[in-house]
């Protein structure tokens, strides 16, 4: 009951505050009524006093424009006079400067004539020399370029005896290299491999001591020497090891030959190779096919491939490779489709190197004790082929069956020459291409004077033709240096003819320069009468002009002080207004704490005492008059029940994803808020949600929709809700 005391004390001690607070306002709304009559008064007399002032402004300007007009007339006119008489004095200076241009013309192409007649004498003498000369150098010229072509022709036939007697030499040269490369593989006493005795007893049947042979024959294999040593002047160096030269390709398969035929003939063996043209093309064909191939087995397709095409059994040909790094200098991969390839940049592949991987093939063979009678029992038409494939170089050993080759086959054996033959093939190369040398000295000496005496008669007739040329400029240049007299006497009969005419245009225009003069001297009196009354007029006219301009002035301050007033009246209305309705608010606010407080008093309980029957019936009585007066309070309070619930208003809606955000102003005294939405601007379906903030978001709509949205504040007491009326209510549009 205390604290339902203190809140009517506190609404009893607002409303007093808010009734002093309005009076005051009120006493200030009167004073503020009073002054704005006042102003209201003085801006009827200032705009009464600017319109009069206004008024007199109208004659005064119709005068003043009415001189204006004048004087740009006169102006115009004085103007146009000025125009003509400038005009005038400018002809009569421009006919006077022509006639004076004329006669000095005159004078010029006259002295021009004369000049120009004894020039031409001059120059026409110097042409006639000139010409004569040019007709002597052009009969010398016709001479020298007959000569010239004689020259010519015999340079051409010199040059072409040149360039065939070094093309012999060439010829004579790789012939020679190529016998002395012969000779020197003929010459070579490491083509053969001399068998340990431990492995021919092995290999004849004579011990079972195999690892004692294996290790015997590792030991003359490390101590072997090869035909083709790194460094050899014969020692060719190949871009593409796959393109050996003929004499290279020939070598290479006697040396491997060789070197099986000594291990074949220490073992005792009776099976023969022999290299045939047949086989060295079956060789080209292998090698050909392996090259262009992309299989994965490639050796096996290439054996087909070759023997397809040279009518072969693919079946009868065997085929033995080793594989051997090749010299990489940069490599590069790429991913096309998924795979991966590999790009490489090789160095160069020496003979030594392909030499050594035979070596190695022959060897592995023999080395191996399933594989070794691949070599000493191997026998047909033989040959040995280079490939290449990614960053590797394969040798390989190819033999064909003698007992299935078709009939075509080319079976003529190639024999390896004999050492006599051989040098005295190096003899002969030798003395053909010491011969084919002497031959290109004496073609050269021909060439060199046959040349050196084609380019002094070039050079004679070039020195010619530029004095030729060099005189017909200076002829072409004398004659355009020629002075055209006849276009001179008429200039000067054409300038003497127009003088008269010249000479009487002239006069013309000094009479007209006289004529304008004197009309320009009385525009100019017109004109200086003009502006003596536009001044006149224009003072008259700045003088009533002053004085609209302060009663203007001066309207402008009483208009400036009525707005004042007029605004502070109007603030001082609303002020009155809000205060009138807070004090009415504030007065129920005080008859509900009062009614509750009563209600409270009403409640108290007495403690009950034992009585007589006559106290019992005064107790009674009591009781009833109690049971009255609490009825009497209920009602009461019922009535003062009637709560008025603050209300409040939206400060921002905004449109959100599927959503919208509201905010609004913090009422006084209230439980929480209600916002209600609907697509309908009747409300119709709407929704409703509670908050207990000043803020509510709400989820979950359709978007790019347009919403009507409304808010009521509510408030509970005594365990019942009282409710503020709906807001307008404002659209919002979700995102």
């Amino acid at each position: 009951m205390a604290n339902d005391q203190a809140k009517v004390k506190s609404a009893q001690k607002s409303v007093d505050q808010t009734q002093s607070k309005l009076t005051q306002v009120q006493n200030d709304l009167n004073t503020a009524n009073k002054d704005l009559a006042q102003k209201e008064t003085e801006l009827a007399n200032a705009k009464s006093t600017a319109e009069a002032a206004n008024s007199k402004v109208a004659a005064p300007n119709k005068s003043n424009d009415k001189a204006q007009s004048a004087l740009k007339q006169a102006q115009a006119a004085t103007d146009s006079a000025n125009s003509d008489y400038q005009n005038a004095v400018k002809d009569s200076t421009d006919k006077q400067k022509d006639l004076t241009d004329s006669q000095n013309k005159v004078t010029n192409l006259e002295k021009q004539l004369t000049d120009g007649e004894k020039n031409n004498n001059d120059i026409k003498q110097k042409v006639t020399e000139k010409n004569n000369k040019i007709s002597d150098n052009q009969k010398t010229l016709s001479g020298l370029q007959q000569e010239k072509s004689e020259s010519d022709a015999k340079l051409a036939s010199a040059q072409s005896d040149l360039a065939e007697m070094k093309q012999k030499a060439d010829s004579a040269s790789q012939a020679l290299q190529a016998a002395k490369k012969d000779l020197s593989s003929a010459t070579s006493t490491n083509e053969s491999l001399t068998l340990p005795q431990s492995y021919i007893d092995y290999v004849t049947g004579k011990s079972t001591d195999w690892d004692t042979a294996k290790k015997d024959l590792q030991d003359v294999v490390s101590n072997h020497t090869y035909p083709f040593t790194d460094g050899d002047e014969n020692d060719t160096a190949y871009d593409d090891p796959a393109a050996l030269s003929e004499s290279d390709q020939k070598r290479l398969d006697f040396y491997v030959k060789s070197l099986i035929d000594s291990v074949k003939s220490q073992v005792g063996s009776t099976s023969k190779l022999t290299i045939t043209d047949g086989s060295l093309e079956f060789a080209k064909r292998y090698t050909q096919e392996y090259q262009n191939s992309n299989y994965v087995f490639r050796k096996y397709n290439a054996i087909k491939s070759a023997s397809s095409i040279m009518g072969l059994d693919e079946y009868a040909v065997t085929g033995y490779d080793i594989a051997a790094n090749r010299q990489v200098t940069s490599r590069s991969i790429s991913i096309i489709n998924g795979y991966i390839y590999n790009s490489y940049e090789f160095g160069t592949t020496k003979m030594s190197e392909i030499a050594k991987a035979a070596f190695d093939l022959v060897t592995q063979e023999l080395a191996n004790p399933t594989d070794y009678n691949n070599i000493i029992n191997n026998n047909g038409y033989f040959s040995v082929a280079v490939t290449t494939q990614d960053d590797k170089f394969y040798v390989c050993l190819l033999t064909i069956n003698p007992a299935n080759v078709p009939s075509h086959f080319n079976t003529n054996e190639v024999v390896k020459p004999s050492q006599d033959e051989l040098a005295t093939a190096v003899q002969k190369s030798q003395a053909d291409s010491d011969q084919a040398n002497k031959d290109i000295e004496s073609a050269q000496s021909t060439f060199d004077q046959a040349q050196a005496e084609n380019q002094k008669l070039g050079q004679e007739i070039s020195d010619l033709q530029k004095k030729i040329s060099d005189g017909q400029s200076s002829v072409s240049s004398l004659q355009k240096q020629l002075t055209d007299t006849a276009k001179l006497q008429s200039q000067i009969k054409e300038t003497k003819d127009s003088l008269p005419a010249k000479q009487a245009a002239l006069q013309a225009a000094n009479e007209k320069v006289q004529t304008t003069q004197s009309k320009l001297n009385d525009c100019k009196t017109a004109l200086a009468a003009a502006q003596k009354e536009t001044a006149n007029t224009q003072s008259n006219l700045d003088k009533v002009k002053a004085d609209a301009s302060s009663a203007q002035q001066k309207l402008q301050t009483a208009q400036k002080a009525y707005d004042e007033a007029k605004k502070n009246q109007e603030k001082l209305t609303a002020s009155v207004a809000s205060l009138t309705k807070k004090l009415a608010y504030e007065k129920k606010q005080l008859t509900h704490a009062k009614a509750v407080l009563a209600l409270a008093q009403s409640k108290k309980t007495t403690t009950k005492k034992k009585t007589t029957k006559k106290d019992t019936k005064k107790t009674t009585k009591k009781a009833t008059t109690k049971k009255a007066t609490k009825k009497k309070v209920a009602k009461k309070v019922k009535k003062a029940k009637k709560v008025v619930v603050a209300s409040s208003k939206f400060t921002s809606l905004k449109g959100s994803k599927k959503a919208f955000i509201s905010k609004w102003k913090k009422a006084k005294s209230v439980s929480g808020y209600q916002v209600r939405y609907s697509t309908a601007s009747s409300m119709k379906k709407a929704k409703t949600k509670s908050a207990k903030a000043t803020k509510l978001k709400v989820s979950g709509l359709k978007s790019k929709k347009k919403y009507n949205v409304q808010l009521r504040s509510y408030r509970k007491l005594s365990g019942k809700t009282y409710y503020s009326a709906w807001t307008k209510a404002k659209t919002v549009k979700t995102r």
